[in-house]
């Protein structure tokens, strides 16, 4: 059942007017990925919850999910050009799987943890067949598997660096591995002394180091990368006094850089970037709400005060954002300047 909540939010920008509205979908549910394809987005999380709008966040549906699964939490979820749709459950051990359907009904399990230390933290792929899946590091090192089948078969990467002692990933809002616009792969990562991001540009691997401070519960929560600039956002969950952490690099130069500060505490969950009239706009969300920046704006704009995630954005749609108690909240341009 749908119940819309009378909320209306809107922030003037130098582009854009954002309208903000609100819907909780599914109350039991308390989302942790959300993923789109033009109108169509699937959003996903605990209790086995899955939704999908067809109509750019107006009406939602449930999604009968695999058997058996409604213990997990699904904290990433893709979906394909024909319709198909993957999601991930993140947990110990064996809840950590990953399942895909090709009709929307039949789902198989492609994979699923084997040993005890096992803890999917997000995945990712880049067209219907080939995807990559990092979790947290084991005996064997840094945990990224690959697949080239649409997940079918998944095959462990061979690394020329090792994993820091307790690195790993956040499994808040499916975008710690995410492809940017220039096809390469980044992961984020956490937990260890030193917080890096792993690059993948077609045949090796590299690291790179980050500003972000280490240490349990702290580093890389999401990433994102457009145009010249890699964008990396996070912080500590046990730190929620500090603004949370966004900074960016110069793929050119070489060069960090921190983006002003940001009007949320702790760590941001989830991020998204809209190319909007050639600017660059990026929303980033967590339990204390939503804010927006714009390219050479020298401060954020908070566009809510819900409990967001993760965030999905089209450059002529708006974006999406999901988060506790089945709340999802939709942003659309109003008006333009």
């Amino acid at each position: 059942m749908i119940k819309p909540l009378s909320f209306l939010v809107s922030a003037l920008l130098s582009v854009s007017v954002f309208a903000g509205s609100v819907q909780v979908v599914g109350p039991d549910v308390s989302f942790q990925a959300v993923h789109r394809i033009g109108k169509h987005i699937v959003a996903s999380g605990t209790n086995g919850g899955i939704y999908q709008s067809t109509d750019n966040g107006e009406h939602w549906s449930k999604v009968i999910g695999p058997k058996n699964s409604a213990a997990l939490q699904f904290r990433d979820i893709q979906l394909f050009s024909e319709g198909g749709l993957s999601v991930m459950a993140a947990g110990e051990g064996g809840d950590s799987r990953i399942y895909r359907t090709d009709d929307g009904k039949n789902w198989q399990l492609q994979i699923a943890g084997k040993r005890s230390a096992t803890f999917y933290d997000c995945m990712h792929f880049i067209n219907d067949q080939q995807g990559w899946l990092y979790g947290d590091s084991d005996e064997q090192g840094l945990f990224i598997l690959g697949t080239v089948d649409g997940g079918s078969h998944w095959k462990r990467e061979k690394l020329p660096f090792d994993a820091q002692a307790s690195e790993g990933g956040f499994a808040s809002s499916g975008t710690c591995l995410n492809k940017g616009h220039d096809n390469n792969i980044y992961i984020g990562t956490g937990n260890a002394l030193a917080p890096r991001v792993l690059i993948n540009g077609g045949e090796n691997w590299h690291s790179l180091d980050t500003p972000f401070k280490g240490g349990e519960a702290a580093g890389v929560f999401s990433v994102q990368q457009s145009a010249e600039w890699l964008y990396i956002f996070g912080g500590s969950l046990k730190d929620q006094q500090s603004p949370a952490k966004a900074q960016r690099y110069n793929l050119q130069d070489k060069k960090w850089s921190a983006l002003p500060e940001v009007p949320l505490k702790g760590a941001i969950y989830g991020s998204d970037i809209i190319i909007r009239n050639n600017k660059t706009q990026i929303l980033i969300g967590n339990p204390q709400g939503v804010a927006i920046w714009q390219e050479g704006a020298n401060s954020w704009t908070k566009l809510s005060d819900n409990n967001i995630w993760s965030i999905a954005c089209d450059d002529s749609l708006g974006c999406i954002g999901v988060g506790k108690d089945g709340v999802i909240e939709r942003f659309t341009f109003h008006s333009e300047n």
